[in-house]
Formats: structure tokens, C-alpha cells, sequence
């Protein structure tokens, strides 16, 4: 079976069902709303009620219940990851063909609740249709290609040879146990993928979703239920990450920790999850994603490039551009033509059809951009830089004018905040990209095979693209692009979405038998 991936609005526009993917989509913001105001427990190989809740509000109007979720208790921490600890070898006995085959079921089903799935979205984390249904269908990615990697390597199992007469070798790649999922609420899609990794691998997982996404997270563990994975296998606790996350990272039955997040949380899971052994931290910490731009560009696809890679989904994902590096020659003009391009992108409910940005996450978010402006001279704003008035967290996409301020310039906002800043030379520009601390993705724009060579060869960035107008540096697409982190953006310096990533969650064993 061939992967193939997702793209459920490029092919229904292929199939001249354009009309027919709004119409479904605008049901399914409809018909979700029944899901909402409820309470939900945790699924802890059957369901747990707490004393204490969280009460979850949609980014959209800052009004709407999503639903009530638990706080967990460290009593029912210790539990989860007690039950995950027993139960993990009967899940990898089930052997590597049973377990892509149920995730391959979860892909199927889940690509069946799409339209479901991608209106939650829109309510829970705020993104328009398009975005949804991307990481609806990122996440189904995910599933499948996880699921046609283990069979393709046959579980990383291997013959080994024979190093003395009458001896057999081989080499086994076997789970480390219980695996602690700390997931963002930017994607859904790499809450799928985090979960998916140590999952099908034979390990047990404890998901703590972001409590800014635990509907969809918790839609996401029923319907893996649904696929077969057994209920002590897959467990999932709400709550927060400084009570439920370092009870679960420090708890000695716990062997590994994905996370994504910031930097500082990242920094002190990797730190504190080691003290009382070692074990397997892959983290995610985020970028300083930048585009350069030289002088031979094609001007007209660097504006959209960039324009899309700051402002789509509100600067809030880990790929976004949030510095463009524009050679001076240019500076000008580009940044003159880039405000043109931007001011006409609609900030608006992403569940109307012609949206193209929502709301910031929560109110967090929308009272740090405030603050990040009052830094800022009037003169530097080129765009926006004020919040919306309106229920809601809304703000407006914003493009500073070569600010100088390293706190702008060299730390991830998260916001849709553009700084530009003009630079001599390509050498100059890929020089300053590398003297960042982070290293997660990038771009260039340059009609030169040459100036990209030298891009290509030089930069210390996981991701990088040459004149991606679609988005600069954004839109990894699983199987094609593996989504890697370099320098602080990553520990593990294997990429989602790749044929390196299983391995990562699998320990190896040398088995030899004497004849």
C-alpha cells in the first residue's frame, strides 16, 4: 500500500466538489456544537471524575463552552502510569503487523469524522477551514505513514549474521514502556503524531493534552479505542502541565517524554526528567523562523511567500516566519509591497468561508501582544500592531520596520508579529541566521541556483525551502518533508513525518542463539 497523502481540499477541488467541501464543513460547525458543554473525564482505562475542573472557553468569542475537563490529581498520575507500566507488553505482544494494521483503521476512521474533527478545530483552537482540514489531515498523514513504515521495516526486526560457528544472530528493536505525550495546542496533527510514535512502537502512552485543544485531544483517544488500541494502553489526563506533567516526566515509571512547547519548559522537562535516571526527552521547542530575501528574487512570490508563512493561523505555529532578512537593495520596495499584500488578508470568525485569520489562543496571548507593541515606536509599525476590539481574541497582523531590538528579533512571539530588517549581502544574512539560538525552519527567495546552493549549504535550520510561495517557511507535508529541529529547537535531531522517527522510541536488543 502506497502512501498517499490526505490533501482532502486539493483533491476535492480536483474532483470539481469545491461547493460540496464548504457545505459539509459548514454543517460540521453546525452539528459539533453538540459535543459542547459537557463535562469529560479522563480515560484512565475507564473514566475518572476529580474534585477540581477545568473549564474550557472557545478563542472565538471567548464566551462559548467547549466543555468542563478534569484536574488531574498526582494520586490519579501515579495510577495512569502504573496501569501504562503493567500493560505495555501485552500491547507489543500483539506484534508490529496488529498494531500498523489497527493504526491504519484509526486513519480511516478518523478520515471519516474529518469534517467533524476540522469545525471542532475552529472552535477550539481557532483556525479557518483551510487550516483545520490541514491539520485534520496532517494527523490522518501521521497514522499511515507510521503505520507503513513499521511494516516496511518488518518492526525493526533484523538477522545479524553469524559471528561464531553454530551461533545465530539478530537484532530486536523493542519498546522502552510507558512514553508521557506533552502536547501543544497549535496542531492537532503533531498531538496525533506525538501520540503515534511511541504508540505503535509497542509502547504505552499517557497523553496530557494542551488544555487550549482537550476536545479534540480526547475525541482524537476515543477513536484510537475505537481502532483496537487497548484502554491501558492509551490513556489520556487533562489538567495542568506544572501539576499533571512533572508528576508524570519525574514518576520513575515513566521511560520517555515527548513534548512541544516553548523553550523554557522544554529546557526544564529535559533537565528534570533525568534526575532520577536517564531517559528517552524528545523536545520541540519552537523557532526564530526566517526568510531571506536577495535581490534576485521574483519579488511577487517572496511578498505572498512571506506574507503567508508570518500571518497564517496568527503567527502561531512553529514554522512561522517571524523575521524576514531583505537585501537592502530591494528593502523598499519589498516592504512597501508586502504591507499592500497583508492589509488585505480578512481577520475575522474563522468559521465564515472567506476568513483568513481568527483569534489568538486565549487571552494570554492577546495581552502579550500588547505588550510586545508597547515596546515598540509608532514609527516602526509598517502594519496593524493594535488588538481588535470585539469578543474574542483578536488582534491585527502586524509588520515592524527594522526595530533593532533583540527581543524582537531573536526570541519566538508566537503572534503574528513580522519584523523586517535589511541586510548587505546573502552571506551576511545566512551568517545572522545562524548565530540564532534556534534552528527549526527557514527559507529563501532567490531566482539564483547559486545564491540557493550557498542557502541550502551553509544554514543551520532542520527545514528549509527555496521559493515556496504557498507559504516561506511553512506547510512540511508528512513523508515529504521531515519536520526537524536543530540547535534549541530540538533534541533529537530526527524529524516527524520520517523514516528516522520510530527508531527513536525503540531500544535495541542483541539475541543470539547457540545451536
Amino acid at each position: 500500500m502506497p502512501f498517499d497523502n490526505e490533501n482532502t481540499y486539493i483533491k476535492m477541488v480536483e474532483r470539481n466538489e469545491e461547493d460540496l467541501f464548504h457545505k459539509k464543513f459548514d454543517e460540521s460547525v453546525v452539528s459539533v456544537t453538540k459535543l459542547f458543554d459537557k463535562e469529560y473525564p479522563n480515560l484512565v482505562n475507564g473514566e475518572v471524575f476529580e474534585e477540581e475542573k477545568l473549564v474550557h472557553l472557545s478563542p472565538l468569542d471567548a464566551k462559548t463552552q467547549i466543555g468542563k475537563f478534569q484536574m488531574s490529581t498526582k494520586e490519579t498520575s501515579e495510577r495512569a502510569v502504573k496501569i501504562a507500566r503493567e500493560n505495555y507488553r501485552n500491547w507489543y505482544s500483539k506484534g508490529y503487523l496488529a498494531r500498523a494494521q489497527i493504526f491504519l483503521k484509526a486513519a480511516d476512521l478518523l478520515s471519516q469524522e474529518k469534517f467533524e474533527f476540522s469545525a471542532l478545530l475552529s472552535y477550539e483552537n481557532g483556525k479557518n477551514r483551510y487550516e483545520a482540514f490541514g491539520d485534520v489531515d496532517e494527523a490522518i498523514d501521521f497514522l499511515r505513514y507510521y503505520a507503513l513504515n513499521l511494516i516496511e521495516n518488518q518492526g525493526f526486526e533484523r538477522f545479524t549474521g553469524t559471528a561464531y560457528y553454530g551461533e545465530d544472530s539478530k537484532s530486536i528493536m523493542k519498546p522502552y514502556g510507558v512514553f508521557l505525550v506533552i502536547a501543544p495546542f497549535n496542531f492537532f496533527s503533531i498531538t496525533v503524531g506525538m501520540v503515534s510514535g511511541p504508540l505503535i512502537t509497542g509502547n504505552s502512552v499517557i497523553l496530557k493534552p494542551s488544555s487550549d485543544i482537550p476536545l479534540s485531544s480526547f475525541k482524537f483517544v476515543e477513536l484510537m479505542h475505537k481502532a483496537g488500541v487497548p484502554r491501558a494502553n492509551l490513556i489520556y489526563l487533562s489538567g495542568s502541565g506544572g501539576r499533571v506533567g512533572r508528576t508524570l516526566y519525574t514518576d520513575d515509571g515513566v521511560d520517555g517524554i515527548v513534548f512541544t512547547g516553548s523553550r523554557n519548559i522544554g529546557t526544564k522537562i529535559y533537565k528534570e526528567s533525568q534526575e532520577k535516571r536517564p531517559k528517552v526527552a524528545i523536545t520541540e521547542m519552537g523557532g526564530k523562523d526566517t526568510i531571506i530575501v536577495t535581490q534576485k528574487c521574483d519579488i511577487e512570490k517572496a511578498v505572498e511567500g512571506v506574507a503567508r508563512s508570518a500571518f497564517g493561523y496568527n503567527g502561531q505555529k512553529c514554522s512561522a516566519c517571524s523575521l524576514a532578512l531583505i537585501d537592502r537593495k530591494i528593502y523598499d520596495t519589498f516592504k512597501k509591497k508586502l504591507v499592500e499584500f497583508s492589509s488585505k488578508f480578512t481577520i475575522d470568525d474563522p468559521r465564515k468561508k472567506g476568513t483568513f485569520a481568527g483569534p489568538v489562543i486565549n487571552r494570554e496571548a492577546y495581552d502579550k501582544f500588547q505588550k510586545i507593541m508597547d515596546t515598540v515606536p509608532r514609527e516602526k509599525i509598517l502594519l496593524g500592531g493594535k488588538r481588535i476590539s470585539r469578543d474574542g481574541f483578536y488582534v491585527e497582523n502586524t509588520i515592524l520596520d527594522n526595530v533593532g531590538d533583540p527581543n524582537i528579533e531573536r526570541v519566538e512571539l508566537f503572534l503574528p508579529i513580522l519584523a523586517l530588517k535589511p541586510v548587505e549581502s546573502l552571506s551576511e544574512a545566512v551568517e545572522f541566521v545562524n548565530s540564532m539560538e534556534y534552528g527549526l525552519t527557514g527559507g529563501i527567495f532567490s531566482e539564483d541556483k547559486k545564491e540557493i546552493d550557498y542557502y541550502f549549504s551553509n544554514a543551520d535550520v532542520g527545514v528549509i525551502y527555496a521559493n515556496r510561495r504557498r507559504g516561506g517557511s511553512t506547510g512540511a507535508m508528512v513523508g515529504s518533508q521531515p519536520f526537524v529541529g536543530w540547535k534549541m529547537s530540538g533534541t533529537s535531531g530526527k524529524g516527524t513525518g520520517s523514516f528516522y522517527y520510530l527508531q527513536q522510541f525503540l531500544r535495541e536488543q542483541a539475541q543470539t542463539i547457540v545451536r
